[in-house]
């Protein structure tokens, strides 16, 4: 399995937030335009912006990382609840895996299958994101 490296481009400031942001795709960016036209905020959005949420809805996943700001950045003006909530997610992703990698370093079986099962327990991703989310950069660590 190859992993990517971090460049600069994929860590962002949404909010008050330092992230990684996690890919999007063309479902929940339509989400995004309907709920602007919804609640009238796509008027209140620069033109380019504007431009950027109607081209982006026809893209079938958003990779690029400057893409991918600008939409998040759109997205906390629009619906800041959900930007929070997809960051928290990708948060307790990344979070969990950590964890199950360093209970397989340790080996510890037991915590290591428990920690795997992420993918059926939503609310625990959710938590577990929030949390980390809410925690001090200080007190955080590497993730």
């Amino acid at each position: 399995m190859r992993t990517k490296k971090l460049g600069k481009l994929d860590t962002a400031v949404v909010g008050e937030l330092q992230v990684v942001l996690p890919p999007l795709s063309s479902r929940s960016v339509y989400a995004i335009y309907r709920k602007a036209l919804r609640t009238g905020k796509y008027w209140k959005l620069l033109p380019e912006e504007r431009a950027i949420l109607r081209l982006a809805k026809n893209l079938n996943k958003i990779i690029s990382p400057l893409l991918r700001e600008a939409i998040y950045k759109i997205l906390v003006k629009i619906w800041p609840e959900k930007a929070r909530y997809y960051i928290a997610v990708h948060e307790g992703i990344k979070a969990l895996k950590k964890r199950a990698e360093l209970a397989a370093k340790l080996e510890w079986i037991k915590l290591k299958e428990v920690l795997s099962k992420w993918r059926e327990n939503r609310e625990y991703v959710l938590q577990v994101g929030f949390s980390a989310l809410n925690t001090s950069p200080f007190y955080r660590g590497e993730m």
